[in-house]
């Protein structure tokens, strides 16, 4: 039989009217998603500050205090007491009293290579891994005042962390609401037993999949510009790239997300099946993904599962279009993959829709 344009433009109306009725959808899609990428935004912050130093200076020299002053002035350390001892600063790390203590020695304005002691409290190893390393910087600069290294930061001047993570989070709402939405109406056409009709009248599979994938396409759409809008107005996110290369990305990821929300609702019976089918595929997918932490720092196994993972070239294009402003012959490999992933997941819900309906 012959794809009919007239039947999936009546699929495709139909479609939007039951959408237009379920208003408590809409709004589950639009409000959650947008106050938890505000709350993500501001709460997966890696920048660490103020965080409680001792100091222990037995030098009481000029260097030494210079040293002290210079620690102070960076925002990530607080100078909240001054010991007498290492073993009191000792104490106080153990009673929680300190984050860290910087100890310098008798000598140390004395020696040609002058040397402090940290003790850093390390139960929380991401802000202690981040304090040593500003440490290390302070120090050096202090220490080899030869030394004079120029840096120059690209892309994102300001060092705004809430970039890397909303864009992250763009991605992932795309591909999860693109996924619960499609499973919540082809279960809801079940519940309706309007399954039945779909069966009983000529419609090809194809037309009455792309009848339901229309508006949840559009719906992925809105959802896309609200998110960069209010990422842009808190945090200044920029789109320095092309918007319509940004939007078929976003169509292609929303795409794979409905691919496994209709395959998930060929397995289920209700909503609740369907959710929950939906959130067993989802968290793996979201943590590989690379949308909250470099893919490169995983562990290599997982690098090359997250190679079968549509959310990583999804992060990788929404990110390169708004903060680098990359365009198609940069962004090209990550489409093709998005392409293909978009296809080949349409593809499968389309065999097991064709299934169901027999």
């Amino acid at each position: 039989m012959i794809f009919s344009f007239t039947r999936w433009r009546a699929l495709t109306i139909k479609e939007l009217q039951q959408l237009r009725k379920n208003r408590q959808l809409i709004f589950q899609l639009i409000f959650p998603p947008t106050v938890g990428l505000c709350i993500f935004g501001f709460a997966l912050n890696p920048e660490v500050k103020h965080l409680r130093m001792g100091v222990v200076d037995e030098s009481q020299t000029q260097q030494s205090r210079a040293l002290v002053d210079r620690l102070a002035a960076n925002q990530a350390f607080s100078v909240t007491a001054y010991y007498a001892s290492p073993e009191q600063a000792a104490s106080a790390l153990r009673s929680q009293t300190l984050d860290l203590a910087v100890i310098i020695p008798q000598r140390f304005g004395r020696r040609p290579h002058p040397e402090v002691q940290v003790l850093i409290d390390a139960v929380n190893s991401n802000s202690a891994t981040i304090a040593q390393s500003y440490l290390a910087q302070i120090t050096a600069a202090e220490m080899s005042p030869v030394m004079n290294a120029r840096s120059e930061i690209l892309y994102n001047p300001g060092t705004v962390h809430a970039w890397y993570f909303v864009t992250g989070i763009l991605s992932i709402m795309l591909f999860i609401n693109g996924g619960l939405t499609a499973s919540a109406l082809t279960i809801r056409e079940k519940e309706l037993g309007t399954i039945e009709q779909l069966l009983m009248s000529p419609a090809q599979t194809a037309e009455i999949l792309l009848a339901k994938t229309v508006p949840v396409l559009g719906m992925m759409m809105a959802v896309l510009s609200v998110g960069v809008s209010v990422a842009h107005m808190i945090w200044g996110l920029p789109v320095r790239g092309s918007f319509f290369l940004l939007g078929l990305s976003a169509g292609m990821a929303a795409l794979s997300g409905i691919g496994i929300g209709i395959t998930a609702a060929t397995f289920a019976n209700t909503q609740q099946q369907a959710q929950l089918l939906t959130f067993f595929t989802m968290p793996p997918l979201v943590i590989i993904s690379g949308a909250f932490s470099p893919v490169e720092a995983m562990p290599l196994f997982f690098q090359y599962v997250s190679l079968f993972d549509p959310i990583r070239y999804m992060a990788s294009m929404v990110r390169g279009v708004t903060i680098k402003g990359s365009g198609l012959d940069v962004l090209w490999p990550q489409l093709a993959a998005l392409g293909a992933f978009s296809l080949f997941l349409f593809g499968v819900s389309a065999m097991r829709f064709r299934t169901q309906l027999r």
